[in-house]
């Protein structure tokens, strides 16, 4: 499907971006992140009860974390292969992509969460924290907060979204299986932090889209190619 089409600027632009400010909206007007966190909160005695639970701290936050890294290494040396092996030298181009897509994600998202300073449910008082309670954007002009947007441990899964951009040019009828893992992987992560009073969910919304939209813009930028009439968009 040529980049320049309408079709695939409406299906990986422009409906996703419709959907981010949407949602964003919705979250902000109705506050749905402070609904949410109260009932999860409630649910666990008005305590953080799961902070230090072994499946949601163990298994999903650290686990999946050095899962990614240990599957970011393995498409790393499927890279470094591709310079030493003459039949890998097509898989080059989007072994480089994909490990840039997955490294540049997970980098941009930890230099928001550096930068916005923004707080995690935790420190609230309404939580058993000492800040007042403040919506993410009154946050983003408040800035005293640990750092928690967008979310840094969903990035472990969101960023693997490129998956869906690599197969899109490589093998088109695996791209829906390169978008479900992701998604699949962040949610978790994205749920288990929830539960521990690490993270609303506007966090993760945010970390979705900034993994979607780089992956994306780097799609374009290595495999825009001008042809004899128009541009497209391909591995080979």
């Amino acid at each position: 499907m040529p980049v320049n089409s309408p079709k695939f600027l409406s299906l990986h632009l422009i409906y996703p971006l419709a959907i981010l400010i949407v949602l964003s909206t919705l979250i902000n007007l109705l506050d749905i992140d402070k609904i949410l966190a109260d009932y999860v909160y409630g649910l666990q005695g008005n305590t953080w009860a799961l902070k230090d639970n072994w499946i949601a701290e163990q298994v999903l936050h650290k686990g999946g974390r050095t899962a990614s890294l240990l599957l970011a290494l393995v498409v790393l040396g499927f890279l470094a292969a591709s310079y030493c092996l003459n039949d890998w030298n097509q898989h080059r181009k989007p072994l480089a992509y994909l490990f840039a897509a997955v490294a540049g994600s997970s980098l941009l998202v930890s230099l928001f969460k550096s930068l916005l300073a923004v707080s995690c449910p935790w420190e609230f008082q309404r939580y058993g924290g000492q800040l007042i309670y403040h919506t993410v954007y009154e946050q983003l002009g408040l800035r005293n907060g640990e750092g928690c947007f967008p979310a840094g441990h969903a990035s472990a899964g969101y960023a693997w979204i490129a998956l869906y951009f690599f197969w899109l040019g490589h093998s088109p009828s695996l791209r829906r299986a390169g978008l479900v893992f992701p998604l699949v992987a962040g949610i978790a992560f994205g749920v288990a932090q929830q539960v521990r009073g690490a993270h609303f969910i506007s966090h993760d919304v945010w970390t979705l889209a900034i993994c979607w939209f780089y992956s994306l813009a780097l799609y374009l930028l290595m495999f825009k190619k001008p042809t004899a009439n128009k541009l497209q968009l391909g591995f080979v």
